[in-house]
């Protein structure tokens, strides 16, 4: 499929049927003149040379060679050049606790938001490494598989919270099990190629992490531990109210950092045990570390740009514009057209050319992770061609480095119109479908799925994911991405519903609770209405005790308001355990 970048030149075509128009005019005016000197028929005879139809020749000749030349202007395109290059890492996977203890406050603004920095800022140094990321509590599982997309693992960097695991508390062994099962087959198969980096407070609930970090080691991964948080300890704020958590003593629970099982941790697993600090949080030393790891090869595919065509539209004008010029009389201002045309031409190819060259200035902007350059030279190459694709889909890219999924959906969809009318490119072998290199619509919808995620718009995402898979149902990436936001989107349809199943709970709560109070009182009324039967459904001017019928005193009257008071304070007092006990059975002991 064609696709023109600066399809407006496309409008210089219809001046082709005026250049007929003026030449059959101009020969009309000509013939005109020559029958002024006599007979046309005899002029003819008196000038043999002169034919008759070398004129529209040259005329056709030129309307052909403007056609390829407005073709050419207007840079057509085939595809899409997608690189191949080959890149050598290591692969880390990185386990972050995601537990309520995280919430405390000894870094600002807490523990987790403080970690979540950090890791985005180790995702900033990684050059040619794999990474990949698993959140747990008292449950793990992988958030990000094992990817050189570093702009995927910074978005689903900020969806984690303490709501991203279920199960509460904090199981250290499984964490590390988890991701000793995460890494590639090709890392798998190599030693010393492969890290965990365990961040937690390392309050371990649940199991035994130093015999999983053994294990770890055996099948040649290092284990480090950054442990996050302070020997004293910090309540956890709890709840919108930001109430401090309590345990089930009702104590304020306080969540210290345990050094000593993180120390364990590492030196089982052949790792090192930094404490994260304020500043740099523990990171530096574990990069050197990481340095030393062996680097293992793997293939990676950029898109670039799509492959020009223009070229060969000016070579062919530039033929019959030179058919052109030696058919007929070969005088001076003939010869000074043709060398304005042919100064049109190299003009147009220049210009063809100055959007491209800025996209290949901000690409190498790009690798060098340059991305505040780059975003200024692909700028720049809008300014001169606002529809370029590559200019557009790298500037979007490029944004989304630099955690703006907003604008990025924006550049993102100035090029989807383009991109989803592509047909699907496929190589068929053996009866097996496999992507065409040049098809850049499932990274397209990958990359736009991505940011709508990040901007946690759920639904949307996972129609964008769909439609990379329909492009290509192998990327493996492209699938966990979509189960993710898939599962995202139907937790946040579970907590919308669970919020108004809630609302609907007050509410019933409010309702009984009024209806009893009702049945207090109707209760206080039949006893009254029981104790004097003859004033039961009597008119009010009538409803009077007779002077002859003993009186209540106030006495009597408060001890039975007291007595039904305090049958109701029980009957509250009941209601309340047995929903403490419902709601008890449904928890975990430690939830922190």
């Amino acid at each position: 499929m064609i696709h023109f970048a600066q399809a407006q030149y496309l409008l210089l075509i219809l001046l082709i049927p005026l250049f007929f128009v003026f030449y059959a005019l101009f020969r009309r005016g000509r013939n005109k003149k020559i029958a002024k000197f006599g007979n046309p028929e005899l002029m003819a005879r008196l000038m043999p040379e002169r034919s008759r139809y070398k004129g529209w020749v040259r005329v056709s000749f030129f309307a052909v060679a403007w056609f390829f030349f407005a073709i050419g202007l207007a840079r057509p395109q085939i595809g899409a050049s997608l690189k191949e290059s080959n890149r050598k890492g290591a692969e880390i996977m990185i386990a972050l606790d995601v537990s309520n203890s995280m919430l405390a406050q000894d870094y600002y603004p807490n523990r987790l938001e403080r970690a979540k920095l950090a890791i985005s800022r180790l995702v900033d140094k990684l050059q040619g490494d794999r990474i990949g990321l698993i959140v747990f509590a008292g449950q793990s599982f992988v958030q990000l598989p094992i990817t050189t997309d570093y702009v995927s693992a910074k978005i689903f960097l900020n969806t984690i919270g303490t709501e991203s695991v279920p199960v509460q508390g904090t199981a250290l062994g499984e964490a590390i099990n988890t991701a000793i099962k995460s890494f590639s087959s090709e890392a798998q198969m190599q030693q010393d190629n492969k890290a965990i980096i365990l961040i937690t407070d390392g309050e371990n609930h649940e199991d035994d992490a130093v015999a999983a970090a053994r294990m770890a080691l055996e099948v040649g991964i290092r284990v480090f531990c950054i442990g996050v948080g302070s020997p004293e300890g910090k309540p956890i704020p709890y709840g919108p109210d930001g109430d401090l958590m309590k345990d089930k003593d009702g104590n304020i629970v306080v969540t210290k950092l345990n050094e000593k099982v993180l120390e364990e941790i590492a030196i089982a697993g052949g790792g090192a045990y930094v404490r994260a600090g304020n500043a740099e949080f523990g990171l530096n030393p574990i990069i050197d570390e990481l340095e030393q790891l062996q680097q293992q090869q793997f293939k990676s595919v950029v898109f670039e740009d799509f492959e020009e065509q223009y070229m060969y539209f000016f070579a062919i004008a530039l033929v019959f514009l030179l058919l052109e010029f030696f058919i007929g009389n070969r005088r001076v201002s003939k010869k000074m057209f043709a060398v304005a045309v042919l100064f049109m031409l190299t003009a147009g190819s220049t210009f063809a050319q100055t959007d491209r060259k800025e996209v290949r200035k901000g690409n190498r902007f790009f690798k060098d992770e340059n991305y505040k350059e780059a975003e200024v030279e692909y700028r720049k190459a809008l300014i001169k061609d606002s529809l370029s694709v590559a200019g557009n889909y790298n500037l979007a890219n490029t944004l989304m480095l630099q955690d703006d999924a907003a604008n990025a959906e924006l550049i993102y969809a100035k090029v989807g119109d383009t991109i989803s009318k592509m047909p699907q490119q496929v190589d068929w072998k053996k009866g097996a479908v496999k992507v065409a290199k040049n098809d850049v619509a499932p990274g397209y919808y990958h990359n736009l799925g991505n940011s709508l995620l990040a901007q946690k718009r759920y639904g949307e995402a996972v129609d964008a994911y769909k439609n990379a898979l329909r492009r290509n149902p192998a990327d493996a990436q492209t699938r966990e991405n979509y189960i993710y936001a898939k599962k995202k989107m139907e937790d946040q349809q579970n907590q919308q519903n669970q919020d108004q199943q809630q609302q609907q709970d007050q509410n019933q709560n409010q309702n009984q609770d009024q209806n009893q109070n009702q049945d207090n009182k109707d209760n206080k009324d039949n006893k009254d209405n029981k104790d004097n039967p003859d004033k039961k459904d009597q008119p009010q001017d009538q409803q009077q005790q007779p002077q002859n019928e003993p009186k209540i005193t106030p006495q009597a009257a408060e001890q039975m308001l007291q007595a039904m008071q305090e049958k109701e304070n029980r009957t509250q007092e009941k209601v309340k355990e047995e929903k403490a006990k419902l709601l008890k059975s449904k928890q975990k002991e430690k939830n922190w």
